[in-house]
């Protein structure tokens, strides 16, 4: 019309960056956040760029952590386990810690704090508490005796494992998300994931502190990368700039 042609074309976010981000050189991949030290199972993918004039080409991070080594639920909070926790964001007034606690390869990490802020819980209520005291660690809401089932989801054989997941301190965790939607149950404590516990799974350290209502804090927490997984990423790209420093 009047002379006009649109011309219209179609491209993946990876196509548009590398169109638009010519001189640079790009890698991508999903990373688990467990091979980089993260005490969970979580699978992003990632991809990551450098101009061409630093490096042609650039790799991947690779995990140092395997089967052999995964660091677990309890290398994450069992030294928080008898800290009394909060409902309501409003009562968060920090909790002092003393040294009384079993050191774990991630206690170094994530113990940074003199005060522990966010050890917020969910209420429990009557039918949740006795699903709570019926499963045992590493069970979830299939595990569940048909009774403790009814009256939850119009069909309980299509309820995802993560649902009434109690944690296994033994073994690292699955995805964190937002571990109040999902009933996530601490491994001894008959009692919701609370919102630092879930964080520390993330590995964010007891000196980093969530603001904002309860469900807001469930749900940064789960939104986000694993900082030790992040760190990682920035200290892969740094050895590329490094090397161009110095050479």
């Amino acid at each position: 019309m009047n002379g006009i042609t649109a011309v219209i074309q179609s491209y993946s976010v990876l196509e548009y960056i590398s169109k638009m981000l010519g001189n640079y050189t790009f890698n991508m991949g999903v990373l688990n956040a467990l091979e980089f030290g993260a005490p969970q199972r979580r699978n992003r993918f990632v991809f990551i760029g450098i101009k061409k004039k630093i490096a042609k080409t650039i790799e991947m991070p690779i995990g140092t952590f395997t089967e052999d080594n995964y660091r677990t639920v309890k290398d994450a909070i069992k030294d928080i386990e008898n800290v009394q926790t909060v409902f309501e964001a409003s009562e968060d007034i920090g909790t002092e810690l003393t040294d009384d606690y079993e050191t774990t390869s991630l206690t170094p990490y994530l113990r940074d704090s003199k005060r522990l802020y966010n050890h917020i819980i969910t209420q429990t209520r009557a039918v949740a508490k006795a699903r709570f005291e019926a499963l045992s660690q590493g069970e979830n809401f299939h595990s569940l005796d048909a009774a403790l089932k009814e009256n939850t989801y119009t069909d309980v054989s299509r309820t995802q494992n993560t649902i009434y997941q109690r944690l296994n301190y033994e073994k690292p965790s699955g995805t964190v998300l937002n571990v109040r939607k999902s009933m996530w149950i601490h491994p001894t404590i008959n009692r919701a994931v609370s919102v630092r516990e879930a964080a520390r799974l993330q590995t964010f350290p007891d000196s980093f502190v969530f603001c904002g209502t309860k469900d807001s804090q469930y749900q940064q927490v789960g939104n986000a990368v694993p900082p030790i997984l992040a760190e990682a990423i920035a200290e892969h790209l740094a050895l590329y700039l490094d090397k161009k420093k110095n050479g």
